[in-house]
């Protein structure tokens, strides 16, 4: 199937407000429709709100995530983040505990790390979840808690617990690339122009082997020409406004303003051009080429390995 490029308004993207997987207080989301074009790997990609008493204990996960904060302060030990900053949380790694004191709204990317463990939707999560308490288990303060017929009780972290639901196989942690969370402080770093398309600048923040973070600037009357992409990116417009498609696209931060912008690797992109200039925020995500490279190596390869095994 030929790669495409997906482009819509957050106000197309009907609110949800999910059950959850046992973590305490409320959130809701906006999850963007995200087809990574590979076989088999499945991401994630949210505007979430987190409201005052949103908590989870001190945990680690088999997947990477980042979380961008557009709102309010994102209150996590080892990973506290102000409006505009970013943080990486790596799998394997410890962060937490949470205790929101004060709403807060970000944009949020979950996916599969470089060990290779398939990502859990949190519907897939979510459907566990209420499988588990079906079944007498409860769910409290981000602990999963079953009470087995002999009088033991057990105790484990709800999101390991739907995990290994939804899995049907123990969770087993992959050992971490990092010892702790990764801030990033765009405000900290300087525009750089790039190297080819005049009026269009970037902040690169970060690279954690299979994805990247950094913010895109337009200036006004700047344009990024028509081009193929070899990589998988997100954008999302977060000020000013862009020209794409034949349509003007508007930047922002809330429920109903802002856009969303994703590209499969080796889509055709066409030229984005700006009267007022327009600021992105970019997840960059070579990975997925990357595994799709390796999916066709091993179709190539697995004949010579069969006939390898059978001498």
């Amino acid at each position: 199937m030929k790669p495409t490029v997906t482009i819509m308004s957050i106000a197309d993207v009907p609110l949800h407000v999910p059950s959850g997987i046992g973590r305490e207080g409320s959130s809701s989301s906006k999850p963007f429709p995200l087809d990574s074009g590979v076989p088999g790997v499945k991401l994630e990609f949210t505007y979430r709100s987190y409201d005052t008493g949103y908590a989870t204990p001190r945990h680690k996960h088999i997947f990477d995530q980042y979380r961008f904060n557009l709102s309010g302060k994102r209150m996590i030990k080892d990973g506290f983040v102000n409006p505009g900053e970013v943080c990486f949380y790596p799998e394997g790694v410890y962060y937490g505990p949470q205790l929101q004191e004060e709403p807060c709204v970000g944009l949020g990317l979950q996916f599969q790390g470089l060990t290779g463990i398939p990502y859990l939707t949190h519907k897939e999560l979510g459907d566990a979840r209420k499988a588990l308490s079906a079944e007498g288990a409860s769910f409290k303060g981000g602990i999963y808690t079953k009470l087995l017929p002999d009088g033991r009780k057990i105790n484990k972290d709800s999101h390991v617990a739907c995990t290994e639901y939804a899995s049907g196989k123990p969770v087993e942690f992959p050992t971490g690339r990092f010892d702790k969370p990764v801030v990033m402080r765009p405000q900290n770093h300087p525009w750089i122009g790039d190297r080819q398309d005049v009026g269009v600048e970037h902040k690169r923040l970060g690279t954690f082997g299979g994805s990247g973070i950094r913010m895109t600037r337009l200036l006004p009357g700047a344009k990024i020409p028509a081009q193929r992409m070899e990589d998988a990116e997100i954008r999302y417009l977060l000020d000013g406004s862009i020209n794409y498609g034949g349509k003007t696209w508007q930047g922002g931060k809330t429920l109903d303003q802002g856009t969303y912008m994703f590209i499969q690797a080796g889509a055709d992109v066409g030229e984005i051009t700006t009267e007022t200039g327009g600021e992105f925020y970019v997840i960059e995500l070579p990975m997925l080429a990357d595994i799709a490279a390796q999916l066709v190596h091993e179709q190539a390869s697995a004949p010579a390995r069969e006939m390898a095994s059978a001498k």
